[in-house]
């Protein structure tokens, strides 16, 4: 959703507030700041290479 809160917070059907806590514990946990889309393109990649990497 071009890192628009609002909008993502939407199509996941929870509270705006709920997933700003859910991007804090991420970028507490690994220190990625998925708001930027810098990171959030990492983030994604990451994601995409673990999905892939799994299956095998």
């Amino acid at each position: 959703m071009d890192c628009n809160v609002s909008e993502t917070a939407k199509k996941l059907y929870i509270h705006r507030n709920t997933l700003l806590y859910r991007l804090d514990k991420i970028k507490q946990e690994t220190g990625a700041d998925v708001r930027s889309f810098g990171d959030a393109a990492i983030v994604k990649l990451a994601m995409l290479l673990y999905k892939v990497t799994k299956r095998k």
